[in-house]
């Protein structure tokens, strides 16, 4: 078989998966964007320019319900009509969550089929340079051959739908998608509040938050849009269509929008060990905190050594999951190399470690890996100096100053955001040369001591007890990745707490149940009962806050990064004002539920 040939079948075996990467990320129309990102607030959860562009529009009927779970709005999740509306029903809500986790595992083995097959076509397109050169037919004729097969591992989970003409999963891999879904659940205690639904509202707040990330057709699309209102009188050429290219003036390319979202938009395995993790990272909880479980010295606590309990229980046990014998085959399609999966299992680990926010040294790490991603801009730090002389004396001496001076903070604060992702920083840079260098000369300890304080060991760097540097982010996108991505786990994991008053009020519910009836059975020392409305507020204020400033400020999400900061807000407002209320009548009400609960079981007994 020649090389030419090869190439043809080839292209005609793969046409339908090329398309459907196309499709999934450029098919979604116009009014289908502008009604599923539009919202009834005075904050618009997207511009013109922004829209879900990873929905494919699908129809046979898993992906089909992912589309639909996809496209709610960020504040409504789980406030839809059936089949979307959030359950108690374990069959509807695996249904739910098998549909997503499918979506994103097809998305994934498509992304490695082109990925494969342009691989193997720079190999044959170098083999018939080298034919051409020394007129050696039998040199390209096996380039052609691993051409053919390079695709093979994906393609093994994937099957032609003949209605659809597209490539959608096996029936196999979907049958096992939905039993280590239903497994999953399973294992699931019944805790009020990190219980198998909260898994499902984490899961879907996770799928709907990696859809709002910026891509490279979001981009081309809101430039398309400028080009059209000033050279074609308005007209607007629809996203995905031919004549979009990233060669036509003001049009982004590929690696510019990588840079803003830091490769999370172009990653599909990022996206499915993201989703994965939403979906196993409470799994078995006890419905008690860490802490009681280390101060019983629970079996749990013992195996684990006292470090955030349950989160290593929930990896355990997932983990173990998936390798039982009936998810191998899973377990293949999500990583065929011994080298991906110890990449999946290195990002789910520490996706589902970030979520442990009473670990001290844990949440140092974590704002220390910000602080390091995002440092602050000089100008900042003078501009603060001078705002806070004399011992912070300084005040606006009037109204239009202090006007002036919001005006001025807030463009800062869209020029630092802008500033860091386009340029990486000094020391990131030195960082980089300092890797190249240990490569070359095997840098020594000596060396590394000579640099400057600011390259110290720690986040980004340590070393081995030969003396050699480890460079822990050796791409210069790595170390903003991981930290926005530890936000944006951290985000889906209280999604409730910036989504609608209603969703905010439901989980808060049910989180004051878990923890009385911990406290009833003498294993939480604490009421929860005390001071409820007041650690609400407090929640707001230390932890919810200043996490959605670093959504926003990371710069992933675009204009839609200021969607959870409004809804959290307008959230700590109303619970301000109607906390008080809502907390009496929550507290009294779950107390007569356990009484009731409790009567029903002594007569079950008897």
């Amino acid at each position: 078989m020649s090389a030419t040939t090869s190439d043809a079948e080839f292209d005609m075996a793969i046409k339908s998966v090329v398309a459907a990467v196309a499709a999934a990320s450029t098919s979604t129309s116009d009014e289908g964007n502008r009604h599923n990102r539009s919202f009834s607030s005075p904050i618009s959860e997207t511009s013109d320019c922004h829209s879900d562009s990873d929905i494919a529009l699908l129809s046979f009927d898993g992906l089909s319900l992912a589309e639909r779970l996809t496209s709610q709005r960020w504040h409504e999740i789980g406030n839809g009509p059936p089949p979307i509306a959030a359950t108690s029903d374990f069959d509807e809500i695996v249904d739910q969550l098998s549909s997503v986790l499918a979506f994103r595992l097809r998305e994934l083995l498509i992304f490695r089929v082109v990925a494969m097959r342009n691989k193997a076509m720079k190999r044959m397109n170098t083999a018939n340079s080298a034919f051409s050169n020394n007129c050696n037919h039998n040199s390209t004729s096996g380039e052609g051959d691993s051409l053919a097969s390079a695709t093979s591992s994906a393609l093994d989970f994937l099957t032609v739908d003949p209605h659809l003409g597209d490539y959608v999963l096996s029936d196999s891999i979907s049958e096992s998608v939905r039993n280590f879904v239903a497994t999953i659940g399973k294992l699931h205690n019944g805790v009020g509040f990190h219980s198998f639904e909260h898994a499902t509202h984490v899961t879907l707040s996770m799928n709907k938050l990696l859809s709002m990330v910026t891509t490279v057709e979001d981009l081309n699309s809101c430039s398309k849009r400028r080009i059209s209102s000033q050279d074609t009188g308005g007209a607007y050429s629809r996203r995905g269509s031919s004549d979009s290219t990233a060669s036509e003036p003001g049009l982004y390319d590929r690696q510019r929008a990588e840079r803003i979202s830091f490769g999370i938009s172009e990653d599909p395995r990022l996206r499915f060990a993201m989703v994965f993790s939403a979906l196993i990272h409470d799994v078995a909880h006890t419905g008690v905190p860490n802490s009681v479980l280390v101060e019983e010295e629970d079996e749990l606590a013992i195996l684990h050594n006292d470090v955030s309990v349950a989160e290593q229980h929930s990896l355990q046990v997932a983990f173990s999951l998936l390798q039982r014998e009936e998810f191998q085959e899973l377990k293949r399609s999500i990583g065929p190399t011994s080298e991906e999966r110890k990449l999946f299992r290195k990002t789910v680990i520490g996706m589902v470690m970030v979520t442990d926010i009473s670990d001290q040294e844990r949440l140092q790490i974590v704002a220390s890996r910000w602080k390091a991603a995002f440092p602050p801009i000089a100008e900042e730090e003078e501009d603060y100096d001078e705002d806070t002389a004399d011992g912070g004396a300084a005040e606006a001496t009037s109204a239009e100053e202090l006007l002036k001076k919001k005006k001025k903070n807030a463009l800062r604060v869209r020029r630092t955001s802008h500033d860091v992702r386009e340029l990486v920083s000094h020391e990131l840079k030195q960082a980089v040369e300092r890797r190249r260098f240990s490569m070359i000369s095997n840098a020594t300890a000596k060396e590394y001591a000579s640099e400057r304080h600011s390259q110290r060991l720690g986040i980004r760097h340590s070393m081995d007890l030969s003396g050699m540097l480890i460079d822990a982010y050796p791409v210069t996108h790595q170390l903003q990745q991981h930290a926005v991505l530890d936000a944006i786990m951290n985000a889906a994991d209280v999604a409730h707490t910036m989504q609608s008053f209603q969703v905010f009020v439901k989980w808060n519910r049910r989180l004051f149940k878990e923890l009385y009836c911990a406290h009833l059975a003498d294993r939480v020392k604490f009421d929860p009962s005390q001071n409820w409305y007041e650690n609400q507020i407090g929640f707001f204020s230390h932890y919810i806050l200043p996490l959605t400033q670093k959504l926003k400020q990371s710069g992933v999400f675009g204009s839609t990064g200021t969607v959870f900061e409004y809804f959290a807000l307008e959230n700590k407002r109303r619970w301000e004002l109607e906390g008080e209320d809502i907390s009496e009548v929550l507290i009294r009400e779950v107390k007569e539920e356990i009484r009731l609960e409790q009567e029903k079981e002594r007569e079950n007994i008897q």
